[in-house]
């Protein structure tokens, strides 16, 4: 079957490899549609992100096309997202509430773990489906469905915050992750909802879905602006970073009041400089956030069937797999503005 291979930045290979077959307790899924993610573009385009070999693809949805021994989670047609696995129920974070960074669960993940073989194939091979497949409920369309990555990584931030009803809160950066965000804090009801990008296309699209405001971070008219909606407490009580840039993070913690929280969502290969000096006396709590729990998968999924969680800002286009190259060149180039782009290993099923 086709495949793309991931030897490092700006440096992948289309492969034919063989297909899958599902041993006890695994299946297998066709691929229908596979997103190209934030991570996939940082990984093609710097190096820091995966320093490792494998087939690229961790936003897949498709449907079940072989059942191994043993397997009674899903059945033959069933419609699916696969998702990264965690929950070992053996390691320190399964057993604390975190299932989301269980050990094993990152190097697991198919497409993201060291020589896994992920979506950006016909095919996929889940060892773990009780714990990485996510079916798909009558009324969510695969389109919507294969944004269940993007938009797992802002609803998991937002609920690992500490952001309540009223707060001030500042998103930097409205690209997929950072609409996520701000769809969730809208569900949760903040005073001012204030985000900030240096593209107008974004901005535009972070109103769009619920944004009170959308500001330009090199703007220092922007900047001062914002200082004055969030002056009745100093800064917002919690900013969220979802851009991946050290400017984004310091548009954070220069909007953030003392003692206030920013999460930290994107994920970057450059250094930051952390000066304590400067950012010690406000006692901030910089807080990381990684991925989701499969309870907030099928949260987001009834959100979405209720109507209460809208996909249509998200602009998808779809792409055949031996146009995967091309289109990872484009979007890191910023020749490509889309929210994401659809790979269909297997053409339009």
């Amino acid at each position: 079957m086709k495949a793309v291979q991931y030897h490092g930045p700006r440096n992948l290979e289309f492969v034919d490899i063989p297909k899958p077959k599902a041993g006890p307790g695994q299946v297998v899924v066709k691929i229908v549609y596979c997103g190209i993610c934030g991570t996939d573009i940082h990984a093609y385009s710097m190096a820091g992100i995966m320093d490792w070999e494998l087939i690229l693809g961790h936003e897949a949805v498709g449907y079940v096309d072989e059942i191994g021994q043993g397997v009674t989670c899903v059945k033959s047609g069933d419609r699916v997202a696969v998702g990264p696995p965690g929950d070992c129920g053996e390691c320190y974070s399964c057993n604390t509430g975190n299932p989301n960074t269980c050990i094993h669960g990152f190097p697991n993940t198919l497409g993201i773990g060291p020589n896994t073989q992920g979506a950006y194939a016909e095919y996929v091979l889940s060892r773990f489906p009780k714990n990485e497949l996510f079916k798909i409920p009558d009324g969510v369309s695969f389109e919507q469905a294969v944004l269940f990555d993007v938009l797992g990584v802002g609803f998991h931030a937002v609920r690992r915050s500490d952001m309540r009803i009223g707060d001030s809160v500042v998103v930097s950066g409205c690209g997929s992750i950072g609409l996520s965000v701000i769809q969730a804090l809208k569900l949760a009801g903040p005073t001012h909802l204030i985000t900030f990008d240096p593209l107008e296309s974004k901005r535009k699209l972070a109103l769009a879905v619920g944004a009170d405001y959308a500001f330009d971070p090199t703007n220092e008219h922007d900047i001062a602006k914002a200082k004055e909606l969030l002056s009745q407490v100093n800064g917002a009580q919690v900013c969220f970073e979802a851009a991946g840039h050290p400017s984004s993070i310091q548009t954070c913690i220069s909007l953030c009041m003392p003692s206030g929280q920013v999460m930290l969502i994107g994920n970057d290969g450059r250094p930051y400089q952390l000066v304590t000096a400067a950012m010690g006396p406000h006692q901030y709590d910089l807080k990381f956030t990684f991925t989701y729990t499969k309870e907030e998968i099928m949260m987001l999924f009834k959100l979405i069937s209720l109507g209460k969680l809208d996909t249509k800002a998200y602009s998808l286009l779809k792409a055949p797999l031996d146009d995967a190259i091309n289109k990872l060149e484009e979007l890191a180039s910023g020749k490509l503005e889309v929210a994401r782009v659809l790979l269909m290993p297997n053409g339009a099923i």
